[in-house]
């Protein structure tokens, strides 16, 4: 890899000012970074160690509201332990993802910045429109595209691979970020962007600035559901993960949040199958009929039409998790 600085500053305010944003990258576990760092789809010149204090970013609180406070370099082990009590699906989509060693080292930070696992963006050799090259080669005949989106891939057909951004979106949860001159906090929905020419990640955060916290809002009686489908059950990725949120009144539904990963570029909100579930008895009927309404608006490609049936059977069974009919 490119040669380097390796900077440990004592704070995050430092952090933030440590090196040239243009230049710098953050490091936090290091799982994924260290990787296109190999590969030089990454060369900074500074990579910047995350500092593990203040005590905000690396452990899981209840603020004076009620409102869950979870660091971005808590662990994705840690989350699981922490959540296995206030938020069991939460703790659920946390002990699936990668592998046991990894999710004592990865962060919930680095898992909701990650990169796309798209094979074209993460060789060099490849050509890659996120890198900057002309088009897509996942678009062209004969790319690979048993792993793209199926939603939102006109001209990039990556996919959102991170198990967490789905069920901390259905959650309604905030994150927290720090920049050189102010704090700000932002629905986690708007953490993620639309893919441009050019641009490598898919977040919004700004040169310099650190994601430090995720908010997550009293649940009160919510009913939530996580599921993914993937290829293995260790050390894997999820080909469609799907997390829903559903509030019930007078044995009707009377709010509903939905949300895919691994489909589309960036999290993806399922409409439709939420419009499906609105007024109607929390039952089988009108969880097949939410099931079957979440392909509405996907245009999946020659090579992945399978994740449309993926995504169906994935909230499907989010729903029926959330519903407490199976485990």
């Amino acid at each position: 890899m490119k040669a380097f600085r390796y900077l440990r500053p004592a704070s995050v305010e430092e952090a933030v000012k440590t090196s040239t944003p243009e230049t710098a990258m953050l490091k936090a576990g290091g799982m994924d970074l260290l990787d296109l760092m190999k590969e030089r789809v990454l060369t900074p010149d500074d990579v910047v160690q995350v500092p593990a204090v203040p005590e905000r970013v690396r452990r899981v609180m209840t603020g004076p509201d009620g409102m869950l406070l979870v660091g971005a370099l808590v662990t994705l082990a840690e989350l699981a332990e922490a959540m296995a009590g206030p938020l069991p699906e939460v703790a659920h989509a946390a002990s699936l993802a990668a592998s046991p060693q990894i999710r004592h080292r990865a962060t919930v930070g680095g898992n909701l910045c990650q990169h796309t696992r798209c094979g074209y963006f993460r060789l060099l050799s490849m050509p890659c429109w996120k890198r900057g090259d002309k088009e897509c080669p996942v678009l062209q005949e004969g790319g690979v595209q048993e792993n793209a989106g199926i939603f939102s891939n006109g001209s990039c057909a990556c996919a959102h691979p991170a198990s967490l951004p789905p069920v901390f979106a259905a959650l309604d949860s905030l994150v927290m970020i720090q920049g050189a001159k102010l704090e700000r906090t932002i629905p986690i929905a708007d953490l993620y962007a639309p893919p441009k020419r050019g641009k490598l990640t898919d977040t919004t955060l700004a040169a310099g600035e650190v994601l430090t916290r995720v908010l997550i809002p009293p649940q009160g009686d919510a009913q939530l559901g996580y599921s993914e489908i993937r290829q293995k059950e260790a050390f894997d990725w999820p080909l469609v993960s799907a997390a829903a949120r559903v509030v019930l009144r007078g044995g009707k539904i009377a709010a509903a949040n939905i949300w895919l990963g691994s489909v589309a570029p960036t999290p993806h909100r399922a409409v439709a199958a939420e419009k499906a579930l609105m007024g109607k008895p929390f039952d089988d009927a009108t969880i097949q009929m939410a099931a079957a309404a979440v392909a509405d608006g996907a245009t999946p490609l020659p090579g992945n039409s399978y994740k449309a049936e993926l995504a169906t059977v994935a909230v499907k069974r989010a729903l029926l998790r959330a519903a407490g009919r199976t485990k």
